[in-house]
């Protein structure tokens, strides 16, 4: 077995892995001391007109609005996710068939 490819295989992610440095903080660790809370956010503090609550109703035809618009995006992304099988992916699987078949007419052809 030849030596060379594999440590090459394990020698480039690991000179990725160290060239990238420190890995981020994690978010369970609490933010420095001297920076007070609402600097360490990076969302700007809302404003007083939005802090107001909406009226009771509104919530509802905001719901039945979003929805509405959002219908046609969440049928075809339903649509998308459904298995089907195209001509493409025939046309793909048949290239494949001849082409092993090429490969191995040319080495049988050889001997």
């Amino acid at each position: 077995m030849n030596v060379r490819p594999l440590f090459l295989f394990w020698l480039v992610p690991a000179l990725l892995l160290w060239s990238a440095g420190p890995a981020p903080a994690q978010s369970g660790q609490a933010p420095d001391a001297e920076t007070p809370p609402s600097q360490s956010m990076a969302a700007p503090e809302p404003s007083s007109a939005a802090s107001t609550p909406l009226p009771a109703g509104i919530d509802k035809a905001l719901e039945k609005a979003l929805d509405k618009k959002l219908a046609p995006i969440m049928r075809t992304l339903a649509e998308m996710q459904e298995p089907k099988i195209r001509l493409t992916d025939v046309l793909g699987g048949l290239g494949y068939i001849f082409g092993l078949a090429g490969v191995a007419a040319y080495f049988k052809q050889k001997r």
